[in-house]
């Protein structure tokens, strides 16, 4: 078997688990000075960049100018790198706590970041207290061919590889990006991936909306992808750090070779991959939450863990995954080599002779409270694990597909609480004691947009990517939204124990008590918080 890759929170617990420190602003912290830097196509470099009638013009001098609490607001225009094999827009300058920057369309505004023969859309690198919210990241897959990429695409070379948003470690300082919250995006045309996330940490993927990427790589990408997080500021396994929530993905696939392995793999929806460590990454020890995502249509899996540990992969819907005809089928929702993994409350809607989920080596795995449909019989069911049809409104893979549940879905009412996830994909409140299995709750309204919170094969391991390139990388062919926590830097409290009754299904090993739900977690900082020294301003 080959490596198969907002939510609108309650207002309590936005307030206990803003990734940036959101929680903080306007309530009483110091921060006198923060400004918005304005960008437009018709803008200068040589202008002051504080006004709409004096913008910048390029991304990256906005960027290389902001402080702290400052704002980059992006009006209309197509943006693209300046030079090939540069990102369009490079974030090295970081914010604080209580204090990021934020880089975001320019109110009634929609802007394209348009990379062309760019390693990246945007890269954040190194960086820290970051939020990138409300764009629209456009590769150029619709300039390329299937057969341009196959006779071109290889190592050292933007062109096919070209990823939309990475989030990594500065490889000149070896500075980590951390504290980073990638919300309400569109993400779609890049020949590499998605969203990725590498030796990064307490990262928030929320409300984007990732489509036809990973088509041309040779670094076998995912539409969106974490792999080997480093801890920052220390880490349990209590302790959410990293959320993949509410968002919707579809149409990403890998169609090039992987280049380390010379064969096809990955191209999956949302991967969590390698968190247990190897030979060159240290263990993660932080949880990780994967909540209210839909995932369909996608080469790969919709959603998996490979290699990885404290992951919580609950609430989503997963449907006709597994497309690619290059590879085997990867299955919808699983574990794979994993270690203290939950999977339940999903949906995982099969297609004919498709994998529905995995025990491959796995420990203290468990399902419950899945629903699964169409494909092979599960490897391994949950006592309360249902083989059903979820009744869909309209199953499909177009625009017009719809993934809430009908009247009799054996969805509705039948899932178990589960304390860090009270919403669904459209924000609507969960019901508190039987609770709806999916990503949507029974009645939701029609939304082809998720909630945002910002806004109120074997599976196997991402390989090496080239230096400076910031390319997410494969996997090994050997092995074939939620709410947000404390972040483990402010004394959080981390989990409480998962209130559902009853056994669960293991995959292998014993199934020690596991904390799984959320406590309250204090992150406001009281004013008169002094930040550091800013720049002299004129």
């Amino acid at each position: 078997m080959k490596r198969t890759s907002t939510l609108a929170l309650t207002a309590a617990l936005l307030a206990s688990s803003a990734p940036l420190g959101l929680a903080t602003m306007g309530a009483g912290t110091a921060h006198a000075a923060a400004r918005t830097y304005f960008v437009s196509p018709s803008g200068n470099d040589s202008n002051s960049g504080t006004s709409t009638q004096a913008p910048f013009r390029t991304l990256q001098k906005a960027a290389d100018s902001v402080e702290p609490g400052d704002t980059v607001s992006i009006m209309n225009g197509t943006y693209s790198e300046r030079s090939a094999g540069s990102n369009v827009l490079t974030i090295k300058r970081s914010g604080l706590p209580g204090a990021p920057i934020t880089f975001t369309a320019h109110p009634g505004h929609h802007p394209v970041i348009h990379p062309v023969k760019a390693w990246n859309g945007i890269s954040v690198s190194g960086a820290s207290y970051i939020s990138i919210k409300n764009l629209e990241v456009k590769g150029n897959n619709g300039a390329l061919t299937l057969a341009g990429a196959e006779r071109e695409s290889k190592k050292g070379d933007p062109t096919y590889n070209t990823n939309c948003i990475s989030l990594e470690q500065d490889r000149a300082t070896g500075a980590l990006s951390h504290h980073v919250e990638v919300a309400g995006n569109e993400v779609h045309g890049c020949a590499g991936g998605g969203i990725s996330a590498i030796d990064s940490d307490h990262v928030t993927i929320s409300g984007n909306h990732v489509h036809g990427t990973s088509w041309y790589a040779v670094y076998a990408t995912s539409g969106i992808s974490v792999l080997t997080p480093r801890d920052v500021g220390g880490g349990d396994a209590g302790t959410y750090k990293i959320r993949i929530t509410g968002n919707r993905v579809h149409d990403n696939e890998t169609k090039i070779k992987w280049e380390k392995c010379g064969c096809y793999s990955d191209g999956n929806g949302i991967i969590i991959d390698t968190l247990k460590g190897d030979a060159d990454h240290p263990a993660y020890n932080g949880r990780v939450l994967v909540a209210n995502n839909l995932s369909y249509d996608n080469g790969g899996s919709g959603i998996h863990s490979y290699k990885s540990q404290h992951v919580d992969i609950v609430h989503n819907t997963a449907y006709a995954n597994g497309r690619s005809t290059r590879m085997d089928s990867y299955a919808n929702i699983f574990a794979h080599d994993s270690t203290d993994v939950r999977l339940h409350n999903n949906i995982a809607y099969g297609r004919p002779g498709q994998a529905t989920n995995s025990k491959s080596r796995n420990v203290d795995v468990t399902y419950d409270y899945n629903i699964y449909f169409g494909g092979k019989a599960p490897e391994v069911q949950g006592p309360n694990d249902v083989i059903a049809d979820p009744k869909f409104a309209k199953t499909g893979t177009g625009a017009d597909a719809d993934f809430r549940l009908s009247e009799g879905s054996p969805a509705a009412g039948s899932g178990t609480p589960f304390a860090a996830v009270t919403t669904d994909f459209t924000g609507a409140r969960r019901a508190v004691g039987t609770p709806d299995r999916g990503a949507y709750g029974f009645g939701a309204k029609n939304s082809s947009s998720p909630g945002n919170a910002s806004d109120a094969s074997s599976p196997g391991r991402q390989g090496d990517a080239p230096a400076g390139s910031g390319q997410s990388a494969g996997s090994d062919p050997a092995a074939s939204p939620g709410v947000q926590a404390g972040d483990g830097t402010d004394g959080g409290s981390g989990l409480k124990p998962q209130s559902a009754s009853g056994p669960l299904a293991e995959t292998g090993g014993s199934n020690p008590a596991l904390p799984l739900g959320i406590a309250a977690v204090v992150l406001a900082i009281g004013g008169g918080l002094l930040f550091a020294a800013r720049r002299k301003r004129s």
